[in-house]
């Protein structure tokens, strides 16, 4: 697609109900279509996953009530200039070279376009890839299958408004070998019509960040921008989690290389003011209604997330302070009002607690300090915030030093001692500031949105009070009977059930575990080589290299077996308590290791060092092989290298997948390489 017929085109940019789980009302649909004008934003993508009709049972029509409630947002939609967009999601179960099939889904698509929509999206995430075996008579591939249907839906409904295509590999993560190489997506972006727009999630289904350079090459690819649907507030696949955090990691430069952006955001509606909102903050900021100060995170751009976070919690406390409608809250809940009766007269004097009597409670109204410590717990999906990030440090300090606290009832004036008690002190501080922020969330007026909000609210502060317990007992204090941990806890003692009792049993835990660094399974040591570890490297590299049973010369080898040597501080063993399970050895300078230039000149100049690396089956811990990697990687950087390489035979994929769980290494897309060779490498 040109610049010019893009540009032509409104940038959308909203919400798309698209999560797994109870989806939203029609009452909370439309209060999000007031909020999505009330902020300048433009879009609604119809997409929940568990409305039968939009999936399971795509084929069916709706009934003349449920249209009547099709039709009502719809026309609620155009009332506030929202452009809603009607999904199906038909492929479950769909044969596409089946007539019939593609009768039923332009049939039902031409129901909705009879209650007054006209714009569509047509999704393929998250279903199986094996075509039945009439669809691989018809098509070539999955891919030409669906853009087949897919087109011919489009030109049915007849130049639609907009019209959305999902691809079944929707991110970078999915794509094979990798997103410029990708047969499927090559086929999408050649065969479908130059009207369907094609959404995207990043790199990953729920992606850290999105630069700019992964735009530019999918939309080679796909020959037009993407419309990103962006899954960083989206929490349906951990009930657990709930993400209060700013919209972030995504420069506002992608915009303009954008036909999009929808936030996927939390199941829980209420919730998502903070999601909304920020991302509202950051569409507008490149066009020049700076809503936020250009100090702070995020130098170079307008957008400034948390400055965008404290706009957001500033409205929304607004929103807590509104006692809730009758109508809206109370509708169908089953909570009858309470009418006095005879034997009870209506109470009519104002009660005044006598002389000794406990006074009246009174409800502390929530602060906007309160919301940003709430924020802050409840943040992004790959980060906690500020707050939350002291209070783990704090508890992990305190716990490794707990022998101080002991010392200090012997000798208090110990430095050490000291500094125990008053991080202590602080740490205590901080829970009780939870606690606080639980009591005045509890007793806001706007029950709505404490009801979404209080399941999370109510398992962090029992988290927080069990470690300000443990601090407490630490220090030699006695914390309350019903709080104290013993063998036999109470139920709210522990947390995560049968599915946390699995978690903890397996070698990679969670990564909702207390510390961001999930605790190895075994005990590793990191260490120098020395002269005599050469033929244990050696007999490791030889095993190694039985499981690939291809013959492919590498340079690397000769760093291995001792005919070059590593340069220094890049030659480190793993150990475990059975012997060497790994290592990593490393030339700043791969030129002076080859005999002729084996690899072209400029992948050399991007990436001049070479490692060689081999890791055990036997090692589990991804997080210590990270910490093998990245000292070497920190070596080669301070000798003034700029990049890496690394090179593995192409059968050796228990090696390549393992490194790509990681993340420290992508594949090197090289020209002219031996065959069976695979490099991989980063930047430093």
């Amino acid at each position: 697609m040109s610049e010019t017929t893009n540009s032509s085109k409104m940038f959308l940019s909203g919400v798309v109900e698209g999560f797994y789980g109870r989806p939203w009302t029609m009452e909370q649909r439309k209060a999000l279509f007031r909020r999505e004008q009330k902020w300048g934003l433009n879009t609604y993508l119809y997409a929940p996953k568990d409305d039968y009709k939009h999936r399971m049972y795509w084929r069916e029509l709706y009934t003349s009530e449920e249209a009547e409630q099709l039709i009502t947002l719809i026309s609620a939609a155009k009332e506030h200039n929202v452009e809603f967009i009607y999904a199906i999601s038909p492929g479950l179960d769909i044969t596409f070279s089946n007539p019939k099939e593609v009768a039923a889904l332009k049939r039902k698509l031409s129901q909705v376009c009879g209650f007054g929509c006209r714009s569509f999206a047509l999704l393929f995430d998250d279903i199986e890839t094996e075509m039945c075996a009439a669809d691989k008579e018809a098509f070539s591939s999955f891919a030409h299958a669906q853009v087949d249907i897919t087109n011919q839906v489009f030109q049915h409904l007849q130049d639609p408004n907009t019209f959305l295509f999902c691809p079944t590999d929707y991110c970078a993560a999915f794509c094979t070998p990798s997103v410029r190489e990708s047969s499927y997506l090559h086929t999408v972006g050649e065969k479908l019509l130059p009207g369907i727009d094609i959404l995207w999630t990043g790199p990953k289904v729920v992606s850290n960040d999105i630069s700019v350079e992964s735009i530019v090459e999918v939309s080679s690819v796909l020959r037009r921008p993407p419309v990103i649907w962006d899954n960083i507030h989206a929490n349906d696949y951990d009930p657990q989690r709930l993400f209060l955090g700013p919209f972030k990691n995504r420069p506002t430069e992608l915009i303009p290389k954008l036909r999009g952006v929808l936030t996927n955001p939390n199941c829980e509606f209420e919730p998502n003011f903070v999601a909304v909102h920020t991302l509202a903050t950051w569409c507008k900021s490149s066009t020049g209604q700076k809503d936020v100060s250009m100090d702070g995170e995020d130098q170079g751009s307008d957008y400034n997330p948390q400055e965008a976070l404290r706009l957001a919690l500033t409205d929304w406390l607004i929103e807590f302070g509104m006692a809730d409608q009758p109508d809206v809250s109370r509708a169908g809940s089953g909570c009858p009002k309470r009418e006095p009766s005879e034997e009870e007269p209506m109470q009519t004097d104002e009660y005044v607690p006598g002389p000794g009597e406990n006074p009246l409670y009174t409800a502390e109204p929530l602060t906007l300090e309160d919301l940003t410590l709430l924020s802050e717990l409840f943040y992004l999906p790959y980060e906690h915030g500020p707050t939350a990030l002291s209070m783990l440090r704090e508890l992990q300090w305190l716990r490794g030093n707990s022998s101080a606290a002991v010392f200090d009832s012997v000798a208090p004036e110990n430095a050490k001692a000291k500094e125990w008690r008053e991080r202590a002190e602080r740490f205590d501080d901080m829970c009780a500031a939870v606690v606080q922020m639980f009591n005045r969330l509890s007793n806001v007026p706007n029950r709505t949105i404490l009801y979404d909000l209080y399941n999370y609210i109510c398992d962090i502060k029992s988290g927080v009070s069990l470690a300000r317990t443990f601090v407490s007992s630490l220090g030699g204090c006695n914390p309350p009977h019903c709080q104290v941990i013993n063998n036999d806890p109470e139920p709210w003692g522990f947390r995560g059930g049968l599915s946390g009792e699995f978690q903890r049993m397996l070698p990679c835990h969670g990564n909702r575990d207390l510390f961001r660094t999930p605790p190895a399974t075994r005990v590793y040591t990191i260490r120098p080589s020395i002269s005599k570890d050469k033929s244990e490297v050696l007999r490791l590299s030889k095993e190694m290299q039985s499981e690939t049973l291809q013959q492919v010369t590498l340079i690397g080898d000769r760093l291995v077996d001792g005919q070059l040597s590593p340069s220094n501080h890049c030659d480190l063993l793993l150990e475990d308590e059975t012997g060497l399970c790994g290592f990593a050895f490393a030339l700043t300078d791969a030129k002076t290791a080859m005999i002729k230039s084996q690899y072209p000149e400029m992948m050399l100049r991007d990436f001049p060092s070479l490692m060689a690396i081999q890791i055990h089956p036997r090692v589990p811990d991804p997080n210590i092989v990270k910490q093998l990697i990245s000292n070497v990687l920190s070596s080669l950087k301070e000798s003034g290298s700029n990049g890496v390489f690394c090179e593995f035979r192409s059968s050796d994929k228990r090696m390549l997948n393992f490194l790509r769980t990681l993340g420290l290494l992508h594949v090197l897309n090289v020209e002219g390489l031996q065959p069976g060779l695979v490099l991989m490498g980063t930047k430093l």
